[in-house]
């Protein structure tokens, strides 16, 4: 899960935060590349700041509600590691000091619910998106299937564009196994991780996904039994459950040769299952796993080593396209893939690749950050919409659903007309793109 420079290294998770913390040098050099602090001028909001904070604990009555909020100001996007002189593992220090927070201080009752009640159990889970989407036809309207999330949700942020809940989950358009034509076979069979934006919201880039890798003669299984990659409850500190969700995910990719995931974010927890959670077996087990899963775009480059004539058999399109490409971090540092989607991209007939201005820099989703502290988010994804008018691009390309959504809601408040598409989507368009 790391990167400096080129791919962060896999450091051990220490629940020794105060250890951590006395290594910082205090150089500010977080300071000057941390998106929430570039946007926030406090001294806080950065690393330097959280660390000065923790080697002023003294017992859990210094968990206050302004030292939480501090601590939940990070997006863990991972920009300030490569710039630590000690190398301090930053992100690591912040999910182990939230653990700490939540073990003391417990989860609250809305993450309670939404972690412990709602996600840990992937039918109930989608029981109640069933039942949330009857009610978000009166949410205003955007294009498309955009919402807006009025004033009095501001809690969600206010004004935000959501996508809709899809009305027919992916699972449920799937079969477990999805095969290939006899003739086209490779005798590959990789599992599919969904992911929560993909079933619940996107399943279209699911299909494509799916629908893509049967072309090239891969065999999909998709198993019912898989659920949340739990990262968000890591980012939150609830490794215990999260743990569990893990070892449901493990048991559901038994036999395949790869588990290939369409986002990002997903493909991060999934190889870092082994970084968090105890137990020197089971650590073993998560290691074997996370050696099998797969980004899309680095399957099919590294692995499969498709073509540019394999990899362009869907994308017919009518005329040129300019596409710039969106780095999320959990892809390009987290995961060390910056070239892969790239290359796809390139591979496309009539489609040429602009490089947007910091392509590479956190759009200022970061899961719920962009929910809980959406003036500042909002601000961050400023940056990038003001990048991405400067490509004169026609389409914004990313492989992580939460900065697809990120990315939609910069560019709708701008007015920009830019569309933005997962990287499946371009490999099979709709219409005329």
């Amino acid at each position: 899960m790391r990167d400096s420079g080129k791919f962060m290294e896999k450091k051990k998770f220490e629940r020794d935060f105060y250890h951590l913390a006395q290594e910082c040098l205090c150089c500010g050099l977080c300071t000057m590349v941390c998106p929430v602090h570039q946007m926030e001028a406090d001294e806080y909001t950065a690393a330097r700041g959280r660390n000065l904070l923790v080697n002023q604990i003294n017992g859990k009555k210094d968990f206050t509600r302004q030292f939480r909020q501090r601590f939940e100001k990070c997006l863990l996007c991972g920009t300030c590691l490569p710039k630590c002189p000690q190398q301090i593992p930053i992100d690591l220090l912040t999910v182990s000091v939230r653990e700490e927070m939540v073990k003391t201080k417990g989860l609250g009752l809305a993450k309670h619910f939404a972690f412990r009640y709602a996600m840990k159990d992937r039918a109930r889970f989608g029981k109640i998106l069933r039942w949330a989407s009857k009610y978000q036809k009166y949410l205003p309207a955007g294009e498309g299937k955009i919402r807006h999330l009025p004033e009095f949700l501001s809690a969600l942020g206010s004004g935000r564009c959501i996508p809709e809940i899809a009305p027919v989950f992916l699972r449920d358009r799937l079969p477990v196994l999805s095969s290939p034509k006899p003739e086209k076979r490779k005798g590959i069979r990789v599992g599919f991780f969904m992911g929560c934006a993909i079933d619940f919201i996107y399943p279209e880039i699911g299909q494509k996904i799916v629908r893509f890798l049967n072309g090239q003669g891969v065999e999909v299984l998709v198993p019912k039994e898989q659920g949340c990659c739990a990262l968000p409850l890591i980012g939150a500190g609830d490794l215990q459950t999260a743990q569990e969700m893990a070892q449901k995910n493990l048991e559901a990719f038994g036999k395949v040769d790869w588990v290939v995931t369409g986002c990002a974010t997903c493909g991060s927890a999934l190889k870092d299952y082994g970084t968090f959670f105890e137990g020197e077996e089971r650590g073993k087990r998560f290691d074997s796993f996370a050696a099998k899963v797969r980004d899309f775009s680095e399957f099919l480059v590294r692995d499969l080593k498709l073509t540019p004539e394999d990899l362009s058999s869907g994308a017919e399109r009518k005329g040129n396209l300019k596409v710039t490409y969106h780095d999320p971090c959990h892809l390009s540092r987290y995961q060390g893939i910056k070239e892969e989607p790239r290359q796809v991209i390139s591979a496309l007939p009539g489609v040429e690749l602009i490089e947007m201005d910091g392509a590479d820099q956190c759009c200022g989703m970061g899961g719920s950050f962009g929910l809980s502290y959406y003036d500042i988010s909002k601000k961050i994804a400023d940056k990038k919409a003001y990048a991405i008018r400067k490509t004169d691009a026609d389409v914004v390309v990313t492989t992580c659903p939460g900065c697809r959504m990120q990315l939609v809601d910069a560019l709708n408040r701008h007015g920009l007309p830019q569309r933005v598409l997962h990287l499946a989507e371009l490999l099979e368009p709709d219409g005329d793109y």
